[in-house]
This record gives C-alpha cells, sequence and structure tokens, in this order.
C-alpha cells in the first residue's frame, strides 16, 4: 500500500510539473484558440507502432498457455485524430481425460482514433479513445471448431512518453481476446 501510495504521489508532481509548465506558455494553455491548441503527445505527422500483452480473459476449464499479445500501428491524419490497425493473438488449453486441446483466437482490425491532445494540456500524457471493426477468428481443435466473425472493437486508453520517441501505454475495453493491455510504444 505505501509504494502505491508514493507511486501516485511522484506520478502526481510529474503530471503537475508538464501541466505547470503548459500553463505558463503563451497566456495560459486554454487562453489558446482550440484550432491552434495542441499539448504536442499528438499530431497529424505522428506514427505510432505499439506492442503489448493482455490480460486474458478464462473460459471455465480452459488454462492460459500464451497470455494476448497486440501489435498495433496508428498513424495522424489530423492534430487528433489518427487511423490504425490491430493485430492480436491468445492461447489456450483444456485437458479432458488423458487428452490436451488447444485453442488458438487471432483479432485483427481497423480502428480510428481521437486524442485529447487538444483539451489536456500535458505534453508527456496522450489519452484517446478508439473505435473500429474487426475479425475475430476462433481455432479449437477439440471440435474442429472453426469460427470468424465481425466484431465491433472498442478502446480507451493512454500513453506517458519518457521522451518524444519512446512511451508505455496501458488500454481497456473490448476486441475479444483481452479487456485490459499494456505496452510500450514507439513514435516515428
Amino acid at each position: 500500500m505505501k509504494r502505491i501510495v508514493l507511486s501516485m504521489t511522484a506520478l502526481a508532481l510529474v503530471l503537475s510539473g508538464s501541466v505547470n509548465a503548459n500553463a505558463q506558455k503563451k497566456g495560459g494553455f486554454y487562453s489558446q484558440p482550440y484550432k491552434t491548441r495542441n499539448s504536442g503527445s499528438f499530431n497529424k505527422s505522428t506514427s505510432l507502432l505499439s506492442i503489448g500483452i493482455g490480460v486474458p480473459d478464462n473460459y471455465g476449464n480452459y488454462k492460459v498457455s500464451l497470455p494476448p499479445v497486440y501489435v498495433k500501428y496508428e498513424h495522424g491524419i489530423t492534430d487528433e485524430i489518427g487511423i490504425g490497425l490491430l493485430g492480436g493473438l491468445g492461447m489456450s488449453n483444456y485437458k479432458s481425460g488423458g487428452n490436451r486441446y488447444n485453442y488458438l483466437e487471432t483479432t485483427i482490425g481497423a480502428l480510428g482514433y481521437y486524442h485529447f491532445n487538444k483539451l489536456i494540456p500535458v505534453s508527456k500524457l496522450d489519452v484517446y479513445l478508439g473505435a473500429g471493426i474487426g475479425l475475430n477468428i476462433r481455432d479449437d481443435n477439440y471440435s474442429n471448431y472453426n469460427n470468424t466473425s465481425v466484431i465491433g472493437l472498442g478502446k480507451a486508453g493512454a500513453r506517458y512518453y519518457f521522451n518524444p520517441k519512446f512511451s508505455v501505454y496501458a488500454e481497456a475495453g473490448y476486441d475479444n481476446l483481452s479487456v485490459l493491455n499494456a505496452g510500450i510504444t514507439l513514435r516515428f
């Protein structure tokens, strides 16, 4: 508990320093016209490559053998809107009698993202929402069941930049593999 309180305090101090630095520029962040305002966390020339791991969903007697692994790419088309691709893969197994069966699930999709860089004056923090459509592919060798279905995708996330090219991220949302995932992001 003590570590959590210290971590939260340190994060609050870092974020307040970033807010104060932006607030002192040119009469304050919010005094700038919305169209020209930008915290610097995202813009139309931004390209992002993220690699992460998810918290797996457990399905009854299935045991996770590979937690969901993600690869994502996003490119800015305006200073607050980006489009991207997502790919994820997870694997579970099931034991019945003396037999072991595998369950493989893959999700691929396209998403549109809205970044709150014109509303949140913290240059090292990128808060975003994403929505899109994808394919979920399931393969189960227990019943020789193969199924592909169209699914909706929804994400809410945040990135914290340690430098202009490297950040860590955490996301919550729906993609049929995991409700939470986290990892690293490279900006180029």
